[in-house]
């Protein structure tokens, strides 16, 4: 149950950041995506259930305040939580490499989600021009931002929960 608070918390400054302070950096007219960051990295670090919780609030957030339609970022974001929850069981605390190809390739996923919702089912087929315009440089400018967002969310988990040790009792082996 902490874990989801601290979640909570997490995704909102993530939010309140995404949408006040990361339009100040924009490049080529490309901000990164904390929101996907964040989700990507919980369902990738602590399972399906939490990876979940994270898409459906982030989606939320964002369905509320944008989206024209409520649902349809909270399916993108569910679903990106969802799939990485169940890359959990490849989750090493120390290696850095899974978990940034996991946050491309969540933002890849979303960009294309989110091009089908929103564009091609309005009879916009340019695919290639938004997947290079938008698509791509997003994806590479979250994955950059990636490293230090999971970077942190990875420091935080380790002082809020910290790896209990075990006792040794008497009589036990040490191999």
């Amino acid at each position: 149950m902490k874990r989801y608070i601290s979640m909570f918390f997490i995704i909102i400054v993530g939010f309140l950041m995404q949408t006040s302070i990361f339009p100040n950096f924009q490049l080529i007219n490309i901000m990164p995506n904390i929101l996907v960051i964040l989700t990507a990295a919980s369902g990738f670090m602590f399972g399906r259930k939490v990876g979940i919780f994270s898409g459906f609030l982030c989606g939320a957030l964002m369905d509320l305040m944008y989206g024209s339609v409520v649902g349809v970022g909270i399916f993108i974001y569910v679903l990106i939580g969802y799939v990485n929850g169940i890359a959990n069981k490849l989750y090493f605390k120390d290696d850095l490499s899974i978990p940034l190809f996991a946050i491309a390739i969540s933002d890849f996923g979303y960009g294309i989600m989110y091009y089908i919702c929103y564009f091609l089912l309005r009879g916009r087929t340019d695919i290639f021009s938004y997947l290079i315009d938008i698509i791509i440089p997003e994806m590479i400018y979250t994955t950059l931002l990636g490293v230090l967002v999971y970077k942190f969310i990875h420091w935080l988990d380790d002082k809020m929960y910290p790896e209990e040790e075990v006792p040794l009792k008497k009589g036990d082996r040490i191999y």
